[in-house]
């Protein structure tokens, strides 16, 4: 007798946790329509929730792909910066054929933007956002000059050869001047549009012009620097330091033939 009670108490249970389930479900047409009005309403978290269902009950792409990009939007208009990134990426990722890619790119960019630190933190925000507005730049070169992406994509090419600009001064202090010297090739070789490029190529070249047998790389990036940037507060200081350096190589030139 116990043992039919036990079973009766567990399909009781069962069935009440079977109606509770059947109750909470939202049909994906009816969360759709409450997470928009909650949206329209700016309740962000609830609308978030509602598009959360609406994925899960979605039977059709199109409503999928609605659902996905307001649960994005969700997460950026409410400042939720870091959520809106993934969103964002999957919505691009399955659906970036559409022509909502272009508006989930911007705002993709402008999520990784606002997260952007001081230089000398990680950089993986400038390079999330550059890396979304350079795309959409080659997607859609008339949103680009609408939203003023390209601005953006100097400002962020800017930060980045400061960042190694910074790297590369700290592994002169630290005694390290190997790996500086990493930092400002690829500085050099990657970032001729910025600001930067002229102060690396000035300490790049006073490097090589300290470096037994090395002036004559010095001599061209001392030039470089000069031909490139010609404004450069560096000039004046560059003309003295090649005065010095040819000089420098013109007696070695005429010990080698002595000897």
């Amino acid at each position: 007798m116990r043992k039919i009670i036990l079973l009766l108490i567990v399909a009781l249970l069962a069935f009440a946790s079977c109606s509770t389930k059947t109750d909470r479900t939202i049909k994906a047409d009816e969360s759709m329509k409450m997470g928009l009005n909650h949206f329209k309403n700016r309740n962000y978290d609830k609308a978030i929730t509602m598009f959360e269902n609406t994925l899960m009950e979605a039977e059709n792409p199109e409503m999928a792909a609605k659902a996905q990009l307001f649960l994005a939007d969700s997460y950026f208009l409410d400042k939720k910066y870091a959520e809106a990134i993934p969103a964002y990426e999957l919505f691009i990722e399955i659906y970036g054929e559409t022509d909502d890619a272009v508006t989930a790119l911007l705002r993709l960019g402008l999520s990784h933007y606002a997260l952007i630190d001081t230089i000398d933190r990680d950089m993986g925000a400038v390079e999330g956002a550059l890396y979304a507005f350079t795309q959409l730049r080659d997607i859609s070169p008339s949103s680009a000059r609408e939203f003023e992406v390209n601005k953006k994509i100097v400002e962020l090419r800017s930060l980045l050869a400061e960042r190694e600009l910074y790297v590369a001064k700290f592994y002169f202090r630290i005694k390290e001047p190997d790996s500086a010297e990493g930092r400002l090739l690829y500085l050099i070789n990657n970032y001729e549009d910025t600001e930067a490029y002229g102060e690396a190529l000035y300490l790049y070249a006073n490097w090589l012009a300290d470096k037994e047998g090395r002036e004559a790389e010095a001599v061209k990036y001392y030039q470089k620097l000069i031909k490139e940037r010609p404004d450069s507060p560096y000039v004046l200081d560059v003309a003295r330091e090649l005065t010095s350096l040819l000089a420098k190589i013109t007696v070695k030139l005429e010990e080698t033939k002595e000897n």
